[in-house]
C-alpha cells in the first residue's frame, strides 16, 4: 500500500523536525503510536470493523504532509455558518491552526487556541487528559493522527461559564493532495456550557487524506451541544473520531450533518461515567454518486442511572453508499439505564447501498433499552398524494425526503442554526450547495 509504506518512510527520516517542539509526555505518546501503525497499518476490508469501508483508492496514491509553508497564504478568519451569531471564531487550515494570536486567555478564564502552543505554555493542563481515551482505541486512524498531527484546536472552559460559543472551520487547502491530521482537546469544568459550530470544508477538487481526532472532558454538571457540518469535494477522505468522557450529570449533545464527500468516516464514543448524565447523539447523512457515509457509535454506561439516545437518518442516491454500526454497553453496575437507538434510510435507486447494524450489550437487570433500524423507499402512495395537488414528481419527492429529515434538523437547540440547516439541507436535497435554483423548497437565504 503506497500510502502506508510513504507515511512510515516519512515519519522514520523527519521523527526529529515532526516531534521537536513537543515536550516528552507528547513525544512519548507519539512513539507509541508510531510503533502501533507500523504493526497494525492501515485498515483494509479484512478487517472486520473495516469491512464496508474500502479505502483502495486512497491508500494506493501519495499525499503530501501539509505544514506551515501552505497555510501562510491565509491571512483572512472566516465564520464557520452564522456570520451574524456572537461567537469566538477559529480557522483551522491543513490541520495547522491560523491566527495572529495562537492562544488566548480570555478575560472570563476561559483558555482557546492551538493546541501545539496549549501544550507549550500549559503542560500541566494538557497532562492529565492528552491521548488518555485514545490510547485505549485499537484504531489505525488514531494511531496516524497522534504520530502525526502537528496542531489543532485546545479548549478549556473554567467553571460556572453558561454561555461560550465557538465557530469552527476546517478546511482542506487546493494546492496539492495533502495528509492532514488535526488534534482537537477540549476540557468542559463543572456547571459549564459550551456550543461548538464546526463547517468541515474543501477548497476545489484536489484529493486530500484527513484525519480529526478529538478528546473532549465534560466535568460534573457541564454541558456540551456540538453541531458538526461536513461539506468537502467529491474526491477527498476525512476521518473524524471523538471521545467524549462524561462525568456526573454532566450533558452531551452532538448534531452531524454529512453533506457532501468521497469518503465520510465519523466514530463517536462516550464513557458514560456518573450518574444521572444525559447523551443524545444525532445525525443526517445524504450521498449521491459513488460517496459513501460511515456513522460508527459506540455509548458505554459505566454508571448508574443514564439516559442515551442515538438517531440517525440516511437518504443515498445513485451508486451511493452508507454503514451505521451504533452499539450500546450497559455495565453490570449501570442499573436504572435508559438507552435508546434508532436509525432510518431511504435508497433512491437500486445501486445505492446501506448496512445497518444496531447493537445491544447488556450486562445490568434494571434497565430500559431499545434499538431499531428501517430501510426503505420513496411512499409511492405519499407521492400520489401530493403531485394530486399540481406538484411535479421531483418536488413532490424533495418535499418527502424533506419531511424525512426534519426530525434531524428540528432536534438543532440553537436558534440562529436553525435556518441556516434547513437551507444546506435544501439544497443538498436539490442537488447542490452553491447556488439555489428553480426548487420548491424555498431557502430563507439565497
Amino acid at each position: 500500500m503506497k500510502l502506508q509504506e510513504n507515511i512510515i518512510s516519512y515519519i522514520t527520516q523527519n521523527q526529529a523536525q515532526l516531534w521537536q517542539e513537543f515536550p516528552d509526555f507528547v513525544v512519548a505518546e507519539k512513539q507509541k503510536a508510531f510503533q502501533k501503525f507500523q504493526q497494525k497499518g492501515l485498515p483494509t476490508i479484512k478487517d472486520e470493523k473495516w469491512r464496508k469501508t474500502n479505502l483502495k483508492e486512497f491508500i494506493n496514491r501519495y499525499y503530501h504532509p501539509a505544514f506551515n509553508e501552505i497555510v501562510n497564504q491565509y491571512n483572512l478568519i472566516d465564520t464557520c455558518l452564522v456570520p451574524a451569531l456572537e461567537t469566538y471564531n477559529v480557522n483551522i487550515i491543513n490541520g495547522l491552526f491560523l491566527g495572529n494570536n495562537k492562544l488566548e486567555v480570555l478575560n472570563n478564564g476561559v483558555i482557546i487556541g492551538s493546541l501545539k502552543e496549549a501544550i507549550k505554555k500549559y503542560p500541566e493542563l494538557v497532562r492529565p487528559y492528552f491521548n488518555q481515551m485514545v490510547q485505549n482505541s485499537d484504531n489505525p486512524v488514531n494511531y496516524l493522527n497522534t504520530a502525526m498531527f502537528t496542531d489543532g484546536l485546545f479548549i478549556f472552559v473554567p467553571k460556572n461559564i453558561k454561555n461560550f460559543k465557538v465557530q469552527i472551520t476546517h478546511k482542506l487547502d487546493d494546492k496539492i493532495d495533502a495528509l492532514i491530521n488535526v488534534r482537537n482537546l477540549i476540557i468542559v469544568e463543572q456547571n459549564t456550557r459550551l456550543d461548538i459550530i464546526q463547517c468541515d470544508d474543501s477548497n476545489m477538487h484536489r484529493s486530500h487524506f484527513a484525519t480529526f481526532v478529538s478528546e473532549v472532558f465534560l466535568k460534573e454538571k457541564a454541558q456540551l451541544n456540538w453541531y458538526k457540518y461536513q461539506n468537502i469535494n467529491n474526491v477527498s477522505a476525512l476521518f473524524s473520531n471523538s471521545f467524549y468522557r462524561v462525568e456526573e450529570a454532566a450533558q452531551l449533545y452532538t448534531n452531524f450533518f454529512e453533506m457532501n464527500g468521497r469518503l465520510l468516516r465519523n466514530e463517536q464514543f462516550a464513557d458514560i461515567a456518573g450518574k444521572e448524565v444525559k447523551v443524545d447523539l444525532y445525525g443526517l447523512y445524504l450521498a449521491d454518486k459513488k460517496q459513501q457515509a460511515d456513522n460508527v457509535i459506540f455509548i458505554s454506561h459505566s454508571s448508574e442511572g443514564s439516559y442515551s439516545n442515538q438517531k440517525f437518518k440516511g437518504i443515498l442516491d445513485d451508486s451511493a453508499k452508507g454503514f451505521f454500526n451504533g452499539q450500546i454497553l450497559v455495565k453490570k453496575d449501570a442499573q436504572q439505564t435508559n438507552a435508546y437507538q434508532k436509525n432510518d434510510n431511504i435508497l433512491l435507486t437500486d445501486k445505492s447501498r446501506i448496512s445497518s447494524q444496531p447493537f445491544l450489550e447488556i450486562y445490568a437487570d434494571d434497565v430500559s433499552c431499545s434499538h431499531g433500524s428501517t430501510t426503505g423507499q420513496i411512499d409511492e402512495e405519499a407521492l400520489f398524494y401530493i403531485r394530486q395537488r399540481g406538484i411535479s414528481k421531483r418536488d413532490a419527492q424533495l418535499l418527502q425526503l424533506y419531511a424525512f429529515a426534519g426530525e434531524i434538523i428540528e432536534a438543532v437547540k440553537l436558534d440562529e442554526l436553525i435556518e441556516p440547516t434547513k437551507d444546506l439541507v435544501k439544497k443538498r436535497l436539490n442537488g447542490e450547495l452553491d447556488i439555489c435554483e428553480d426548487c420548491i423548497l424555498q431557502c430563507a437565504v439565497k
